[in-house]
């Protein structure tokens, strides 16, 4: 009796252990990455922001332009300190719209990449440029493209 019960254990223990060996290997962490680059470029309120800069550029470069024509006959040292705080407050502008420009950008692309990490069970997600190699497959800028261009982002001051 003994005997059987010996062997009966034996058998469970093998079988455990080759149930154990057949085990498929459980996969290592998911992660993807995005090209920050591309979506910022590619992504509808990028684009927009970038216009937006430009043609707000535009217009401040039309104004010192008027304004240098104006003072090009009539140099004194007043109308160059004008000129001076002029520019100085142009450029003081076009940094803080450039700073909130990017700092919206920012939120949306850290939500849509948070959002989509979340949704697709990823461990995490890395920018390419800081990939020494990866998977094109694991490429995920194209669907936070997508998914920024449904967010509602406010690039235009209001």
């Amino acid at each position: 009796m003994s005997k059987k019960i010996l062997t009966l254990i034996a058998l469970i223990v093998i079988s455990a252990f080759i149930a154990g060996c057949q085990q498929q290997e459980t996969a290592g962490a998911k992660v993807g990455f995005v090209d920050t680059n591309k979506v910022f470029k590619e992504c509808k309120a990028g684009a927009e922001g970038m216009e937006y800069l430009k043609k707000a550029s535009e217009s401040f470069q039309s104004t010192f332009t008027d304004m240098q024509k104006e003072l090009a006959g009539n140099q004194t040292e007043d109308n160059a300190r004008k000129f001076q705080e002029a520019l100085s407050e142009y450029q003081t502008k076009m940094g803080a719209e450039q700073n909130r420009i990017v700092e919206t950008l920012n939120a949306g692309f850290t939500k849509a990449v948070d959002d989509y990490r979340k949704a697709n069970g990823m461990s995490a997600v890395f920018s390419v440029e800081s990939a020494v190699s990866y998977d094109e497959a694991s490429d995920i800028s194209a669907a936070i493209i997508e998914a920024m261009d449904k967010m509602d982002i406010k690039v235009k001051a209001e």
